[in-house]
């Protein structure tokens, strides 16, 4: 009861303020109108809420949600995290949202869009991914080396390789990652 009373005080401080600064707005100037619209509106959603109709409109609202309602939500959150999910197996860093790379080329596109345009979080992930043996082979390593040595190694050529360093090359680095994705799971 103590939150209510709180609500209730905070409430009536909100529409005493409305009242002075309508009476100002009217009396000084009345851009103080102006401000004491947002005020007012304060006011109404502080009573609405400390009277208990929001409590009890919330309510009804979830009365009439009915199970098939609440099912249909459940599927599209699933179904949701299924895109996400799928879209970061592919190869993304964005987690399915579409704004973690960075625009690449002459016309600004993104990569990995085909000549559709379609959006590339539709598409499937790709299955044809490097094999195991062909990973380890990438990255100079026998097939008994365990996930610390492959870490370290794939640091080490990550830092020789990648573009933006003097001797880098950017398909030996997109394969070196490839290697290392195959084997980081």
């Amino acid at each position: 009861m103590q939150n209510r009373s709180i609500v209730v005080g905070m409430a009536a401080t909100f529409i005493g303020l409305t009242a002075l600064l309508v009476i100002s707005g009217i009396v000084v100037s009345p851009v103080l109108l102006a401000v004491a619209l947002p005020f007012g509106l304060v006011s109404y959603f502080l009573w609405y809420q400390a009277s208990g109709r929001l409590r009890d409109r919330v309510r009804r609202e979830a009365g009439r949600v009915g199970p098939r309602e609440r099912e249909r939500a459940r599927q599209r959150a699933r179904a949701a995290e299924h895109r996400r999910a799928a879209h970061q197996r592919s190869g993304a860093t964005d987690g399915g949202f579409g704004r973690g790379r960075a625009r690449r080329g002459a016309a600004g596109g993104r990569r990995g869009q085909g000549a559709s345009g379609s959006d590339p979080r539709d598409r499937a992930p790709q299955t044809g991914g490097m094999s195991e043996r062909e990973a380890y082979e990438t990255l100079g390593l026998d097939r008994t080396a365990d996930q610390e040595t492959v870490r370290s190694t794939y640091r080490e050529r990550a830092k020789r390789l990648h573009p933006d360093g003097e001797d880098g090359d950017e398909e030996a680095f997109k394969e070196l990652n490839q290697a290392y994705e195959a084997l980081k799971e």
